[in-house]
């Protein structure tokens, strides 16, 4: 009976130190490969990678210890949603824990040369700031915009037949491009940051509202280039709604504005006469094309909008707008604004 009992107190004492030498093992395989080297190491994960590809790359590159493990923690931790493509600054002295909520924040590093697009950009003015940073020629981008097939293959929402150019799918946001990268590689860049803001969830909205791609798009460029406040957005989108509803033509001046190389400090009545079809003032329903890149706020005012009964607005001097629903209020808060704002030129005038 004694020896049987010491049996068991070896094995089991046996089992204790293997089950202290594998944590160990574990933990010192979850470390950092090395803990006095501090040189950085840039690697890419590419767009689409899985956790097995991660893993290979960080082991290429001497970041990881066991390729196995790394997996583990991974799946484990539920991070890899998280984790996004791009360029990431690494280097051996962090752990497999660092190195996986380095990936999951985002935080890429970013070497190549900035541009930024505003919301509300055209085309013309993204072309103009790319050809500044020296990222190609106006030529090539102006070609590729207008031939949204090219993009079939990388962009596959763009297989719409009322698709006829890029405008308003140029997402605007920070972007780092490489010296030596080509005009389709940037306007991809770009449309792939439309495809990852245009959510399930916008999709499942635009077809509860019986509207194509383009036509959200479309009417989003417009709110955004009429709105000041985020606030307002969803009410423009609402007057909008309205109108098109009653056939009534949008008369926005925004869409006027497009018509000119350079925008303009005010549109006059004579603009308004212009004939083309991009002048919602002689024009019924929706221009041909989205007349700017609408950010997100935008694009959620259009599917998402006020529930009101306005046709009119117009803006008031601290940015926001006065609305109406019959054009004789509408006037009273145009003559309200002009009687504003030549109050307030004049005050300019007398301090100077």
């Amino acid at each position: 009976m004694d020896f049987s009992k010491n049996k068991w107190k070896v094995v089991g004492l046996t089992a204790i130190i293997l089950i202290v030498l594998i944590g160990i093992f574990v933990f010192m395989q979850m470390g950092a490969v090395d803990k006095n080297n501090k040189e950085n190491i840039v690697i890419e994960i590419p767009q689409g990678a899985s956790v097995s590809t991660m893993s290979n790359i960080l082991y290429e590159n001497n970041l990881i210890k066991n390729k196995t493990l790394f997996k583990v923690i991974v799946k484990l931790s539920n991070k890899a949603p998280s984790i996004k493509a791009g360029k990431y600054l690494l280097n051996k002295t962090y752990s497999n824990n660092d190195i996986l909520n380095i990936l999951a924040s985002g935080k890429t590093y970013n070497d190549g040369i900035k541009v930024t697009i505003p919301e509300g950009a055209t085309s013309k003015e993204i072309v103009s700031l790319l050809v500044d940073k020296k990222l190609g020629t106006k030529e090539n981008y102006e070609k590729l915009i207008k031939n949204p097939k090219d993009f079939y293959k990388e962009a596959s929402f763009l297989k719409e037949d009322d698709i006829i150019s890029l405008e308003g799918f140029l997402y605007p946001e920070t972007y780092y491009f490489d010296k030596n990268v080509s005009e389709k590689e940037v306007l991809n860049t770009m449309l792939l940051g439309f495809k990852n803001v245009y959510s399930d969830k916008l999709k499942d909205r635009q077809k509860e509202l019986k509207m194509t791609l383009a036509q959200v798009v479309n009417l989003a460029s417009i709110v955004e280039k009429e709105a000041v406040l985020d606030e307002d957005r969803p009410t423009i989108a609402s007057v909008f709604y309205n109108r098109l509803d009653i056939n009534m033509p949008l008369q926005s001046d925004a869409t006027v504005q497009y018509i000119f190389e350079e925008r303009k400090k005010i549109v006059t009545y004579n603009d308004l006469k212009i004939n083309s079809p991009y002048n919602s003032y002689k024009n019924r329903g929706l221009p041909p094309t989205p007349i700017a890149n609408p950010g997100i706020k935008s694009i959620e005012a259009t599917l998402y909008p006020e529930d009101t009964e306005y046709l009119y607005f117009v803006a008031k001097m601290n940015g926001g707008n006065n609305y109406s629903t019959n054009y004789e209020d509408h006037l009273k808060y145009v003559k309200e604004y002009k009687d504003e704002r030549d109050k307030l030129s004049k005050n300019k005038a007398n301090e100077k």
